[in-house]
């Protein structure tokens, strides 16, 4: 196998055995449907497919999952629609290989565009076309990384201006919060650039409140602005039990100077819009919004593998 740079086919033998997810029985009735089997099919980042078909009652999306070995999945498409189990198509990766995706956000105005972050801090912009993905040039490390800084999150969010920004967060844990960072992005035929942050914000929340807290497991900037995230909890065991919630975080405004500007809430200022508790089992870690108030979950539950939840929130 080729690395560094040269084609890479992360997935050249595993990938196509996983093409047709949508053959396993759909979720219990709690209207959770899985997405990928075992330790090595978590979803840990997600994004909606932009310029794809509307459907009121389904979505199409791309996932990424949090493998390292050269030869296991790093992104898959999967297609939603109403009673019927997921259709899951593991995609081949094409350029240099990346260890431990954990954030995925579409990037605006570019269709089947995405950036993938990984754990380390290297974002890549890759294209998902014709059954694949491809890497655009080699990755690209957010400003401002510092020595044992852990990313789980990432969005993109354009202005009425035009201008697109980045949003990403170090996840926390326990007492340690996270630390969220802003600044402009540009996306294009010249490749992937980052401004030096402009905003930086510490954050927490108050539940999760017990084992390894994530503050921050997933964040998404919704069109007005709004900056919701998810939170886990996840005791170091892979067979769980996990808990979660999704909360309105607060704002990311654009001041006079085209600069990104956070205005996140304190822990005693927040209120779960979706909690799930240990008996519930689920680890949060992906996030997705489409219009009308409906959202996109999706977990990284370890052993018990990937799921996804259609439901509906007003932040």
């Amino acid at each position: 196998m080729i690395r560094n740079g040269f084609i890479v086919s992360a997935v050249a033998c595993a990938s196509i055995a996983a093409a047709a997810l949508g053959a396993w029985a759909a979720g219990p009735s709690d209207g959770w449907k899985r997405v990928g089997t075992g330790i090595q099919g978590g979803v840990s980042g997600m994004a909606l497919a932009e310029g794809a078909p509307a459907d009121p009652d389904g979505a199409d999306a791309v996932i990424v999952r949090d493998n390292k070995a050269d030869r296991e999945s790093r992104v898959a498409t999967v297609r939603l629609r109403p009673g019927r189990a997921p259709v899951t198509t593991e995609l081949p990766w094409l350029g240099v290989l990346p260890k431990d995706l954990e954030a995925l956000d579409a990037v605006p105005g570019l269709v089947g565009h995405y950036i993938a972050l990984a754990s380390n801090g290297d974002a890549y912009h890759i294209v998902v076309a014709n059954g694949r993905a491809t890497v655009q040039a080699g990755p690209v490390t957010v400003p401002d990384r510092r020595d044992g800084d852990n990313y789980e999150s990432f969005a993109l969010h354009r202005d009425e201006s035009g201008k697109v920004f980045a949003v990403w967060a170090t996840r926390g844990s326990g007492e340690r919060k996270a630390v969220v960072r802003a600044a402009s992005a540009t996306i294009g035929a010249r490749g992937l650039g980052f401004g030096s942050p402009t905003t930086r914000q510490e954050f927490a929340v108050p539940y999760p409140n017990e084992d390894e807290v994530r503050h921050i497991s997933d964040l998404k900037v919704l069109a007005d602005g709004t900056v919701l995230v998810s939170s886990a909890s996840d005791p170091n065991v892979d067979n769980g039990p996990f808990s979660s919630a999704v909360y309105n975080a607060g704002r990311l405004t654009v001041n006079g100077a085209h600069d990104a500007v956070l205005r996140l809430r304190t822990a005693d200022e927040l209120t779960p819009l979706r909690r799930f508790t240990k008996q519930d089992d689920r680890k949060i870690e992906a996030i997705a919004f489409l219009p009308g108030g409906r959202a996109v979950w999706g977990t990284d539950d370890e052993n018990h593998g990937g799921w996804v939840k259609f439901d509906r929130v007003t932040p």
